[in-house]
């Protein structure tokens, strides 16, 4: 009688080719990483503005008082540089300043890389009536992150007179928005 012994090991051909499969998908995903961390970091840049703007609408809302978004000086007053930290605070004397020098809130909007512009004539802040809405003119922000030609993610976030933000996104990430009435945007 006969026996066979059979290994159950990988032959040379199956372990070339498995090797060679998991070489070109390491290449692939290294060439497409810094795209996902830049796409990423938009996103979360985006989704805290908007949490951002929620929570000053609420605390509005519920403190029934002005409430006021901006960045801050050392000197505890309103500046139009969005890659600072921005602060949620209530105003209800409407001096742009936060009462009894203390914010409610910080977002460190900028942590992720993006560059932020605000289009708020020149005010650099926001302010929410205690109803909610939006007190006095309205404004925009807009969220510029890569810096690869084609591979600009951008993102317009419009605060209309209710107090909610609306978004567009540059689909063809060519770091150009055009508004619906006629105004295009640019990343700069």
């Amino acid at each position: 009688m006969r026996y066979t012994i059979r290994s159950g090991g990988f032959t040379l051909i199956e372990l070339t080719l498995t090797l060679s499969i998991m070489a070109i998908l390491a290449t692939l995903a290294s060439v497409s990483w810094p795209q996902l961390i830049t796409s990423t970091r938009h996103t979360d840049t985006v989704n805290q503005i908007h949490r951002m703007f929620a929570s000053a609408r609420s605390l509005a809302v519920t403190r029934r008082t002005v409430i006021t978004v901006c960045p801050l000086t050392p000197a505890q007053s309103c500046i139009d540089d969005w890659n600072r930290p921005v602060h949620v605070f209530l105003d209800a004397d409407n001096d742009k300043r936060p009462d009894n020098g203390r914010s409610h809130q910080v977002f460190h909007l900028n942590d992720n890389q993006a560059r932020l512009h605000t289009r708020t004539a020149g005010r650099g802040y926001f302010q929410f009536a205690s109803t909610g809405m939006s007190r006095g003119t309205m404004g925009s922000i807009v969220v510029c992150s890569g810096t690869q030609p084609n591979d600009i993610r951008m993102s317009y976030l419009a605060l209309n007179i209710g107090g909610r933000l609306r978004s567009l996104d540059d689909e063809d990430r060519d770091g150009t928005i055009r508004l619906p009435w006629g105004t295009t945007v640019v990343c700069s």
